[in-house]
């Protein structure tokens, strides 16, 4: 606090008295007045400087390489397949045991001849159970022809006239006879290798017979060396070339050499 002289004080009222056209006060007020304005100078709270908050640099984040943002975003595995994954190889081979090869009644000439066979239901009945012509079925098509050949020979050909015996002569319960609503149509427009189809088909499905004892005649009708058959072509002349067949084809000659020891045996 700064102290002013009491004359200083005593000229100041005095000159302030006259200007105002008042009366001089007692100086013992004007000292107060001065320490009054001096005191409260002092109670005036001296005002504290708040020091700049210091910004903290924060680096961004540095991008991730795009093979591993692939990683995040892949698809994981569930956990319920773990188990799954790990019975995988013993359901596979419970499975691979269940499978079969099929077999030439399922697929291959065998299995076309049933397609071709469509056009002999109508008269032969779906299941070869017979109608306007003889039963095949139950093994009666292989009593009226033992043997591949004459059993193409008839579809080539057709039934003989009305009256006429036809097929095996020593066939078990007596020879077939041509009937005038049975008289069978020749096929010979149908092709050599759709013939031998259909004869494959009925001889397996209705004469229930082997298929492993056709197999010769099944590598015939793949092998694309048939022969063709018209209408008048004889039993003989057919069995003449599959017997050329059989010379140039080893595999199908074995074959065919086992199927005869067994019917013999």
């Amino acid at each position: 606090m700064v102290e002013i002289p009491d004359y200083l004080l005593e000229r100041s009222r005095e000159a302030r008295a006259r200007f105002q056209g008042t009366s001089v006060e007692p100086s013992e007020q004007s000292t107060a007045v001065v320490e009054s304005s001096a005191g409260s100078e002092e109670n005036v709270p001296a005002v504290s400087e708040t020091p700049e908050a210091e910004i903290e640099k924060v680096e961004p984040p540095k991008p991730l390489a795009p093979w591993v943002e692939a990683a995040k975003n892949r698809k994981k595995i569930p956990v319920w397949m773990a188990p799954v994954a790990l019975f995988l190889p013993i359901w596979a081979f419970m499975i691979w045991g269940t499978l079969e090869e099929p077999t030439s009644n399922e697929v291959g000439p065998i299995a076309a001849g049933g397609e071709i066979y469509s056009q002999c239901s109508a008269c032969h009945g779906a299941g070869g159970g017979g109608g306007v012509g003889y039963q095949l079925n139950e093994g009666e098509v292989l009593k009226t022809f033992p043997d591949v050949e004459s059993h193409i020979a008839w579809v080539v050909n057709g039934s003989s006239a009305s009256g006429t015996p036809y097929g095996n002569p020593e066939r078990e319960g007596g020879q077939r006879i041509s009937q005038d609503q049975g008289v069978m149509p020749g096929f010979a427009s149908l092709g050599s290798l759709q013939i031998l189809e259909v004869v494959l088909y009925e001889r397996v499905t209705h004469g229930l017979q082997d298929p492993e004892s056709l197999e010769a005649y099944v590598i015939w009708a793949e092998s694309g060396a048939l022969p063709v058959w018209e209408s008048g072509i004889s039993p003989q002349s057919i069995a003449s070339s599959f017997a050329e067949f059989l010379e140039t084809n080893p595999e199908a000659e074995m074959l065919y050499e086992e199927t005869l020891e067994e019917a013999a045996g």
